[in-house]
């Protein structure tokens, strides 16, 4: 899944440049003469008139294959990065994306020995404004920023200012994709029987039972999956963006934010885990495991995805980039016709949902002495495409492992614009040259392979009217853009956003033993392993253990 996703926010990035010069003549002696010729010859899209070295910490995937003799530090893009620009790009140290990556950057900040720029997570953030180690790139981000990164910032309201701090903005944040769960059935299935599409909880559990009962996906049919082994039930407020195949829409649906910190009645911070809300939906969850509606192997299976691929699962939750998974399920089943459908809907008929927050941040060393090659690499990274780049890259998809300081940056609207410009295309309303290709060049690409893949009618995402093979490198692409984007920027949703986006001081020592606590009692609850009176033991316990002072810290955030 990691790699798909991978490629595909990759996809959502135009990346190039414009070939230009760029220089500071610090030679005078006359202070006003330097300062106009260095504000004349400001470019941010130009090269360095001399080679500009950064050393940077990178996270990288051992399992990715680059091309010939590739590495991280050596590949076609960073080479293209010196040719073009003067930016050579060196390695401090390479640490295994994840966790082995967290936990270097950790030590760096612990160590106070910083690369000159990295990508950190909020919490690392803070801690590094805290102890002064980090550049104040306001004056270089107005001097050398892109007016197309500026546009995309602009068009990102918030994230900016969140990152800035008496006055000083300290990194530059990825922009947040937005996301919510939505529950995935085969329709194929759906219709066989002749039932509705599933609005509220009831509503699921009868549709799923029923797809059991009939044996849609063969004698060992499974009503509802999710959570793999070693996964969560749902998202936190430290992995805001992960729907996909856990059970968020479950707890959402019983108004229960289990993972992170709403505001009770009386406006105070409460953890989500140790609500009422909570407890009801696992006694629920709890039901629905003894009559099998949920997979009797959640938690437990390697891989829940290989569940849908095998056709025996009829209904997941996740994401609407959810067909980048669900590609080895229509290869092996064409008809397998899985649509998203809003919800469900809690029981005054509204669709909840736990706001997707920024977690990944470039910060730049107090140090280092070229704050703005930083600020040109992003100027790069998000710029449109030109000659040079096209002849090096070819056809060639760059990712995060090819790409130094990778960040997904978009503007703002543009999953709404990629979805409603392919659609206009595909109705005779809009021409493919009336599309935006400067700020939205993969809303183009979709539109200029749509009819490729997509049959009439147009406006009907059921499989039997998609051609997987006149296009396979855009087929899913363009699936989940129509199918799942339509849907769910369709959908009226209520976002609900955690008071805390980072760990405080005391979750930095005791949040890893109150979390093992929470997953263990909760699947014990589900699994019928321990009784739903556990969860009041559980709520002490998470309290007396270091929880009380962290809902002290929480509560005194500003």
């Amino acid at each position: 899944m990691k790699k798909r996703l991978f490629t595909f926010l990759s996809l959502l990035l135009v990346i190039a440049s414009l070939s230009a010069c760029m220089g500071k003549d610090t030679s005078s002696t006359e202070p006003n003469e330097t300062k106009s010729t260095s504000e004349e010859n400001i470019d941010p899209l130009g090269s360095f008139s001399e080679p500009v070295e950064i050393s940077i910490g990178r996270g990288i995937d051992p399992n990715y294959q680059f091309d010939g003799e590739d590495t991280p530090e050596n590949n076609v893009y960073t080479r293209w990065l010196e040719d073009q620009y003067n930016i050579v790009t060196k390695h401090e140290w390479e640490a295994t994306a994840g966790e082995d990556y967290e936990q270097k950057v950790s030590l760096s900040i612990a160590s106070n020995d910083i690369p000159d720029a990295m990508v950190v997570n909020e919490t690392q953030l803070k801690q590094m404004i805290k102890a002064g180690q980090l550049a104040d790139l306001t004056d270089v981000y107005d001097k050398y920023g892109a007016e197309r990164l500026k546009d995309i910032y602009d068009s990102n309201p918030g994230l900016l200012d969140n990152v800035t701090y008496d006055g000083k903005l300290y990194a530059l944040p990825e922009t947040t994709l937005p996301s919510a769960p939505l529950t995935w059935i085969r329709q194929d299935w759906l219709d066989e029987l002749g039932l509705e599409a599933p609005k509220t909880l009831e509503d699921l559990e009868k549709v799923a039972q029923a797809f059991i009962d009939n044996k849609m996906g063969g004698d060992n049919t499974l009503g509802i999956v999710g959570t793999s082994q070693g996964g969560a039930l749902s998202s936190t407020f430290l992995t805001s963006g992960d729907h996909f195949l856990n059970f968020s829409s479950l707890f959402f649906a019983n108004n229960a934010y289990p993972g992170i910190w709403v505001k009770d009645k009386d406006g105070k911070a409460v953890y989500g885990s140790t609500t009422p809300e909570t407890k009801k939906t696992l006694e629920m969850m709890r039901e629905w495991y003894a009559k099998g509606i949920l997979d009797q192997e959640m938690a437990l299976r390697k891989s829940a995805q290989e569940v849908l691929v095998s056709g025996k699962a009829g209904i997941f939750f996740g994401p609407w980039w959810s067909p980048y998974n669900l590609e080895d399920s229509i290869k092996n089943d064409p008809k397998a016709n899985w649509r998203p459908y809003a919800g469900p809907a809690d029981s005054s008929g509204k669709i909840n949902s736990n706001e997707t927050t920024g977690s990944t941040y470039i910060v730049v060393s107090k140090d280092y002495e070229h704050p703005e090659a930083v600020i040109k690499m992003l100027n790069i990274h998000v710029s449109e495409k030109d000659a040079s780049y096209e002849e090096v890259v070819a056809d060639k998809q760059m990712t995060s492992q090819e790409i130094p300081l990778f960040m997904v940056m978009g503007h703002g609207d543009q999953l709404e614009y990629a979805v409603t410009s392919t659609q206009k295309h595909l109705a005779g309303e809009l021409k493919l040259e009336d599309i935006d290709k400067v700020n939205y060049g993969f809303a183009y690409d979709l539109a200029e392979h749509v009819k490729n893949v997509k049959k009439e009618p147009y406006d009907d995402y059921n499989i039997q009217y998609w051609d997987r093979a006149g296009d396979e490198a855009f087929f899913t692409h363009l699936y989940a853009h129509l199918n799942g984007g339509s849907a769910f920027i369709n959908a009226d949703i209520n976002y609900v956003r955690s008071v805390a986006t980072a760990k405080t001081k005391t979750m930095e020592l005791k949040w890893n033993n109150l979390k093992k606590l929470e997953d263990e009692t909760f699947l014990k609850i589900i699994m019928g392993n321990a009784p739903i009176s556990d969860f009041d033991q559980f709520v002490e316990k998470w309290y007396d253990q270091g929880g009380e002072q962290i809902t002290k810290e929480v509560n005194e955030l500003k």
